[in-house]
């Protein structure tokens, strides 16, 4: 561990934008006393900078996305979203939106934005997708264009935004053990096709799908599946075809459910989280460990790639950053290369003198 910050408050999520960090953390204000907050931190290689902005709030900020290019995130809370934007000095946050859900029942699991399109889903297995109307880095308003109230049996944990031959796609990961494809163009947002180690979705849920990465740049999709309290697999899928999507390779993680994982800049590595305070890279070409660490004794419930540093975020209060392990020193392994060829190069001009060439032929 290169650092680590002790933030008195369970941390809820992680979200990076530019060279910076945004943590949301608290314990409840009716239940604990903790005050709930979001802190904004700059971000170095290997180390967080000093605190920039810090804000109290009276909502838990229990996820938090964003867009970069707008400087604007936004976090949900129980079937609320709330949008901030950031000042351009990065001294203050400004609330400039709030879109309430129509049901105070439900709970908002996970949302993403791309462009002007925000999907969400919640923990009743309900898929939504709005259209937002930006004025710069305003909000003017947010519309539903579209929804499909039985997306899912149970909560979706995460979504993606998929686009393959000019036609947008959803991606969710559900606890009903299913991740499905679904097609956004049309009012209903009509389920294209499912993967799952199911064969068919009368079977029971054997394993609940905990986390998903969409990789659109090689057609691949990445996912954290586990039984409820079981071991963790990662498994890799091919994605060439939104039709039928076939698993191409499985491993085993942790012996504990993994509830988050990111890929890092260049697509080559995956770094995971456990329940045990435990954090993994993966080669996510060849599904190999290369690396594995043990930050605490909590759930590191975020985390978040940083160019080849990892963040995470610990129920146990604790901030961390690591560097990224790859299995290997590369410079090492050069040096030793280079080292046997001039040692080989060597021999030959030692037996070529002796003149022993002739004799071992």
């Amino acid at each position: 561990m290169l650092q680590n910050i002790d933030l008195k408050s369970p941390i809820f999520s992680l979200y990076i934008i530019d060279d910076k960090i945004i943590v949301a953390c608290g314990g409840g204000n009716k239940k604990f006393g903790v005050k709930n907050k979001i802190i904004l931190y700059q971000l170095y290689q290997g180390y967080f900078g000093q605190s920039l902005i810090e804000e109290n709030l009276d909502e838990i900020p229990e996820f938090i996305e964003g867009i970069p290019s707008k400087k604007i995130f936004c976090f949900c809370s129980q079937n609320k979203i709330h949008f901030y934007n950031i000042s351009r000095d990065y001294k203050s946050f400004q609330k400039i939106y709030t879109l309430t859900l129509e049901s105070e029942e439900i709970s908002l699991n996970c949302f993403k934005i791309k462009d002007n399109l925000l999907a969400t889903g919640d923990d009743k297995g309900s898929l939504k997708l709005f259209n937002i109307d930006f004025n710069n880095d305003e909000i003017n308003s947010i519309n539903e264009i579209a929804s499909n109230k039985n997306a899912h049996l149970r909560g979706i944990n995460k979504i993606e935004f998929c686009s393959k031959n000019k036609n947008n796609f959803l991606i969710t990961a559900s606890g009903d053990g299913t991740c499905k494809i679904f097609n956004i163009a049309s009012p209903n947002i009509q389920m294209v096709s499912f993967f799952s180690f199911r064969q068919s979705l009368a079977e029971p849920a054997n394993y609940f799908m905990r986390d998903l990465i969409y990789v659109q740049e090689k057609n691949l999709i990445y996912t954290i599946q586990s039984p409820k309290e079981g071991e963790s697999f990662l498994t890799k899928w091919d994605l060439s075809n939104v039709n039928s999507v076939k698993p191409l390779e499985t491993i085993k993680i942790s012996r504990v459910p993994c509830p988050s994982f990111d890929i890092s800049e260049n697509k080559k590595y995956l770094g995971i989280t456990d329940r045990e305070g435990r954090i993994f890279f993966v080669d996510a070409n060849n599904m190999v460990i290369t690396g594995r660490k043990r930050i605490g004794e909590n759930m590191l419930k975020h985390c978040k790639f940083y160019k080849n540093y990892f963040v995470t975020g610990s129920i146990g209060y604790i901030l961390a950053i690591n560097k990224l392990k790859t299995g290997f020193n590369s410079s090492f392994f050069k040096f030793i290369f280079y080292v046997a060829i001039f040692g080989g190069i060597c021999y030959y001009i030692y037996l070529k003198k002796n003149n022993l060439i002739n004799e071992i032929e």
